[in-house]
């Protein structure tokens, strides 16, 4: 290949080496959940059997049927007093039958109580949004990840957007594969199937959330997302980089939170990409897209067919990662 015909983007080294750029990113999951206060045996176990949910593999009636128990005795009252991910929500997501949640230990409940506290009319947007990825026009400058974390003030060992890189080739014949990783707002998310206590699950509009307020910090939503688009906050700051680094924190998903405090949430919760939910309420696009130097982010409703997202999700050139997981990402890349 000359290098007057090299491009940054995934011909290159073909959606499959893409994949395998993120499985040698993600955090190893027996590493990971030694350091969780929960069993490592059982996160692993419900972790794998998630995927499989998703994949349809396994019902959600099986899933549960499987680690009621064993979730009971792990998490306790956290377990008994939330609605487990799987039961019956209005919109008829994630459901299992009305026989199968009545045996579970947890509370029957629907999972619209849960999002009770959020906003009405945010909750009930009638869009599905979506980001679409232009990965010819991504020059690997990293400025979606520092825009992210000025955006979001995460702490460090958080980054809700990173690119992966890889150069391929010999001098003078070198060319470079530039991949952004934003969490995926799945359709069917493994990482809702796993969560024992609520604390993660899909809003109308697409957007996966976390409520700080109920994570327990298990991590096994962690090891259960193909993606490795999570990660946990151990408490860690900039105090020493940047005066008051902490005294302001971002209105993730809508929410208020005062300065960072030891065992105050979100220290010692499990954190993500949520599409910048709270600038989406201002009608402002993600701080990733907005500061694309390249313009290869694109964002809106995939589910309005005029919409510039929705037709290049439609393209020849569209492909969303891992699709063979079931997992329906609402990110879709453009070869």
């Amino acid at each position: 290949m000359s290098t007057e015909s090299a491009r940054p983007g995934v011909p290159e080294a073909g959606t499959g080496r893409v994949e395998e750029m993120l499985d040698d990113d993600r955090i190893d999951p027996q590493e990971e959940l030694e350091r969780s206060p929960f069993s490592t045996d059982l996160g692993t176990a419900m972790a794998e059997d998630a995927r499989r949910v998703s994949a349809g593999e396994l019902s959600s009636e099986s899933f549960w049927a499987r680690y009621d128990e064993a979730a009971a005795e792990e998490f306790g009252v956290a377990y008994a007093e939330t609605p487990n991910p799987a039961i019956d929500a209005e919109d008829g997501s994630q459901t299992i039958a009305d026989g199968a949640a009545e045996q579970l230990q947890c509370s029957v409940d629907s999972m619209d109580s849960v999002a009770a506290s959020l906003d009405a009319a945010a909750a009930d947007e009638a869009v599905q949004w979506g980001m679409v990825i232009d990965l010819q026009k991504c020059v690997g400058c990293d400025s979606c990840t520092v825009a992210c974390k000025a955006e979001n003030r995460t702490p460090p060992g958080v980054s809700y957007n990173v690119v992966l890189e890889e150069e391929h080739g010999e001098f003078p014949d070198v060319t470079r594969t530039n991949l952004p990783r934003p969490c995926m707002q799945c359709e069917n998310p493994s990482c809702v199937q796993v969560c024992p206590v609520s604390a993660t699950y899909t809003m109308n509009n697409g957007v996966v959330n976390i409520d700080y307020d109920r994570c327990i910090g298990c991590r096994y939503c962690m090891i259960a997302c193909p993606y490795g688009a999570r990660y946990f906050d151990f408490g860690e700051n900039y105090d020493q980089e940047v005066m008051g680094a902490g005294e302001v924190q971002s209105p993730e998903y809508g929410v208020t939170k005062d300065a960072r405090a030891e065992g105050e949430s979100p220290i010692g919760n499990v954190r993500k990409c949520s599409f910048c939910y709270h600038r989406l309420g201002r009608d402002e696009e993600p701080a990733c897209v907005e500061t694309c130097i390249g313009d290869a982010r694109n964002f809106g409703d995939l589910s309005d067919p005029e919409s510039e997202v929705a037709q290049m999700a439609e393209s020849t050139r569209s492909f969303q990662l891992k699709e063979h997981t079931g997992n329906d990402p609402n990110v879709y890349y453009l070869r």
